[in-house]
């Protein structure tokens, strides 16, 4: 099977198709990531992918703060500027060297420009590993909105430098949507990839909590930071008093988010939780919240489609691009106030929230098992051109 394009589900050129020259259960794939597993989007992204390829893989391993116990990097690590809750963590040179030359993998997937991915980046080149670079976060644009002007200048080209160095040494740049493969590709890139978002397991089993015939509960689960218009959803919790808001996440916004919960009783702030917590909570509200001023994707949103919960989105939330995802949710119109948009889908009616719901489910089923899919066929992509290369070269000798 190929892969699909989001903007009209159909085939696209983009996603390839060639096969492995060998089988998948003989495969080894190592992802080197610095976002810690379950901890954001990018972390419950590669930690679910490995849950679903170990099942057709020889091999597939995520390498990322906190996954190995014998890790020395936790000892080393570094708060990100204007935001002590996110930490950088340094790990050693020889311990990724280790963990590369043990997995012996086929394949390197790198999805983030810092320690973590650029050791492991350069120890694939130099063993000569083919290279796989994933974007998903516009880093230079955090930098805009937490680090002063000085320095921001500076980590932008940086994070830019970065990012060019990757996709243009690498075999394949992947991406969540057609946007940021074109922002690859200007940077670059050579071949890309538009791919999908995988869901973990646990997440589309039942049982699923029905939903209330009355809206009477929301939630946001994610980083508290402004660009998750973290104030939006407060002052919609002000006016909906009859709604309560269940917010679970931390970030800069803590404390203000903290205090709002102690000032309006429908407004409960549980702080960080784990990643079966946050099951839970949108297993007991009706709806999930995603405001975001940008969002490359939204994972999160994902989860609760598959969970049958409603979802509400900002128009600037990446899962937008894709039209069986679209179908699902329901999108904030341009300038129309958070809380207006919570009245309008409370309004629906009851059997047109329940076939959202369900479409929301099943739309999300079938891409996690198209994304695992198109994960196979891109790494069997990788090794097909690897292995014409070098016929080729025997050839010309």
């Amino acid at each position: 099977m190929n892969g699909f394009s989001p903007e009209n589900g159909k085939r696209s050129h983009r996603t390839g198709g060639g096969c492995p020259p060998c089988p998948p259960g003989r495969l080894r794939v190592l992802f080197l990531s610095d976002a810690i597993a379950s901890r954001n989007g990018v972390g419950s992204y590669y930690a679910d992918l490995v849950g679903h390829l170990k099942d057709f893989l020889a091999h597939a391993e995520l390498v990322s703060p906190g996954t190995d116990a014998a890790d020395p990097a936790p000892a080393i690590s570094f708060p990100l500027p204007g935001d002590a809750t996110q930490r950088l963590y340094w790990p050693r040179a020889s311990w990724i060297w280790g963990k590369i030359k043990t997995a012996a993998p086929h394949v390197v997937v790198v999805p983030t420009p810092g320690p973590y991915g650029l050791l492991g980046f350069f120890i694939a080149r130099y063993l000569g590993i083919p290279l796989c670079a994933a974007y998903h976060t516009r880093y230079e644009k955090l930098t805009e909105v937490y680090w002063t002007s000085v320095f921001s200048g500076l980590s932008r080209l940086s994070m830019k430098g970065l990012n060019r160095l990757l996709f243009r040494l690498s075999q394949q740049v992947v991406g969540t949507s057609e946007e940021m493969i074109a922002e690859a590709e200007r940077d670059g890139a050579e071949r890309v990839r538009v791919i999908g978002t995988p869901i973990a397991g646990s997440f589309l089993m039942p049982p699923f909590a029905p939903l209330s015939r009355q809206l009477a509960s929301v939630c946001y689960a994610g980083r508290l930071a402004g660009e998750k218009n973290i104030g939006d959803i407060l002052a919609a919790a002000r006016e909906l008093s009859h709604i309560r808001f269940v917010i679970a996440g931390d970030g800069p916004m803590r404390e203000e988010v903290a205090a709002q919960a102690k000032r309006c009783a429908n407004i409960e702030y549980v702080g960080w939780v784990s990643r079966e917590r946050v099951r839970t909570i949108i297993d007991d509200v009706d709806m999930l919240l995603l405001p975001s001023e940008e969002e490359s994707f939204g994972t999160i949103a994902l989860e609760a489609m598959a969970r049958r919960r409603l979802v509400l989105v900002s128009g600037n939330c990446g899962i937008l691009n894709w039209p069986e995802l679209a179908a699902g949710v329901y999108a904030i119109a341009p300038r129309e106030p958070l809380a207006e948009a919570i009245a309008r889908v409370s309004a629906a009616a009851y059997p047109d929230r329940l076939q959202k719901a369900d479409t929301a489910h099943r739309a999300a089923k079938a891409f996690n098992e198209r994304t695992v899919t198109q994960w196979l066929e891109l790494f069997g992509d990788i090794l097909s051109r690897r292995g014409r290369a070098g016929e080729n070269a025997k050839r010309k000798a």
